[in-house]
C-alpha cells in the first residue's frame, strides 16, 4: 500500500507526488495534460490610423474551417483544429506531454464603435489568422 505524507504546507509537492503514482501504475504521464471543452486562440490587437488589426494564433487549422461574423460590436471567430498527432511511427504512441489546445474554439473580441463592419477582411498567413477592421470615414 502506498502511504502519501504531506507537511500541510506544500501542496504542490503533494500534486506531484500524486501524479508520480499515477505515471507508475498507468505508465503515462498525467502531470502535463490540459484537457479542454472549448480554448481560445491567442491574440494581439493592433490600432492604426485608418483601421485596427487582429492577429490569432491558429497554426494547424484550416482556414476553411474558420467561421467569423460581427454582431454588436462583437466579433466572433470559431472554428476547430484536430488533435495533433505524430506520423510515419510502427506501432502506437504514448502521450507524455499535451500542451497544443484543439478541438473546438471560439473567440468574441469587442470592436471599436468607429469600426465598419461592412469592410471586414481576414487571411491566413503562416498559422496566423489576420482580420483587418476598417475604420469609418
Amino acid at each position: 500500500m502506498i502511504q502519501l505524507q504531506s507537511s500541510g504546507s506544500d501542496l504542490n509537492d503533494m500534486a506531484l507526488r500524486v501524479n508520480k503514482i499515477m505515471d507508475h501504475f498507468l505508465q503515462r504521464s498525467f502531470f502535463r495534460f490540459r484537457p479542454c471543452d472549448r480554448w481560445q486562440p491567442a491574440m494581439n490587437f493592433y490600432e492604426m490610423e485608418v483601421k485596427y488589426s487582429i492577429s490569432l494564433d491558429l497554426a494547424g487549422i484550416d482556414p476553411k474551417q474558420v467561421e467569423l461574423h460581427a454582431e454588436n460590436n462583437v466579433l466572433h471567430v470559431m472554428g476547430q483544429r484536430l488533435t495533433p498527432a505524430p506520423t510515419g511511427g510502427a506501432g502506437s504512441s504514448r502521450i507524455h506531454v499535451m500542451e497544443i489546445d484543439h478541438g473546438p474554439f471560439y473567440r468574441a473580441i469587442s470592436i471599436p464603435e468607429d469600426v465598419d463592419v461592412t469592410g471586414i477582411e481576414a487571411k491566413y498567413s503562416q498559422g496566423l489568422l489576420w482580420i483587418d477592421l476598417p475604420k469609418r470615414k
